[in-house]
């Protein structure tokens, strides 16, 4: 199975989330004639609405059965969680707050049973904070008013080797500038986001980010320095 993971903007009010065509093709890249398709919903704290929309989204790529094992709320099931990711053969992680989905997912000791579930071949999507919650790092603020110099960035799961973000063309891409000149700052050293449009996609693994649906943006920022855009990740033909 394909290691490479599709990380999905997703489209509010849309017929089909933004999935379409994306999340089909992640799962015909499973290679299973049935897929069995693990859905995580820890970023949206399980929101039963939500959840059934994106798990009814997966049936109608292809899935033939989607499993949702609950990790917040009263009864967390990260048991289960952990025993469906040695099985599944895709993991598809919900929208909603990244650093709640994070809370959720080690509370439940769940990470490190998602990065071995991806070792061993699982083929994984996301969509919004889902999407980021797969990348390498994320970032937050101590509060609402607080300003960048206060902010910094936390670990998310690392299964691709990126940080990125969502959705944020309507702000001029804001927060994932924020997110390089804390990291930059942080480490001593440049660093770099991507940002994935509203309904559009990014396929990352073997090789370098290939954007799907509409180019990705990407930003850079040295040390003490602005955040600045790079040459866009230009739209793929296809997965």
């Amino acid at each position: 199975m394909s290691k490479s993971a599709t990380l999905m903007a997703g489209r509010f009010r849309s017929r089909n989330a933004g999935t379409k065509p994306f999340l089909s093709d992640a799962l015909a890249r499973t290679g299973a004639k049935k897929p069995q398709v693990l859905y995580i919903g820890a970023a949206s704290d399980d929101n039963r609405p939500f959840g059934t929309m994106l798990m009814a989204m997966a049936k109608l790529a292809g899935a033939h059965k989607v499993h949702w094992p609950k990790l917040a709320g009263k009864k967390k099931e990260g048991a289960l969680a952990r025993e469906l990711l040695a099985e599944v053969d895709a993991v598809f992680l919900g929208g909603g707050d990244v650093e709640e989905g994070m809370k959720h997912l080690y509370e439940n000791d769940v990470a490190d049973a998602l990065r071995a579930a991806h070792g061993r071949g699982a083929v994984f999507t996301a969509i919004s904070a889902g999407a980021i919650m797969l990348g390498e790092r994320w970032i937050r603020w101590p509060h609402a008013e607080a300003g960048d110099e206060h902010a910094e960035t936390f670990p998310c799961l690392g299964i691709v080797p990126i940080s990125l973000d969502t959705h944020g063309e309507d702000d001029g891409w804001s927060e994932t500038q924020s997110y390089v000149a804390v990291r930059a700052r942080e480490t001593g050293a440049k660093a770099i986001a991507y940002g994935i449009p509203s309904g559009g996609a990014l396929l990352v693994g073997g090789g370098k980010p290939r954007a799907l649906g509409v180019p990705a943006q990407v930003f850079e920022c040295e040390p003490g320095k602005r955040a600045h855009a790079l040459p866009d990740v230009e739209v793929s033909e296809h997965e």
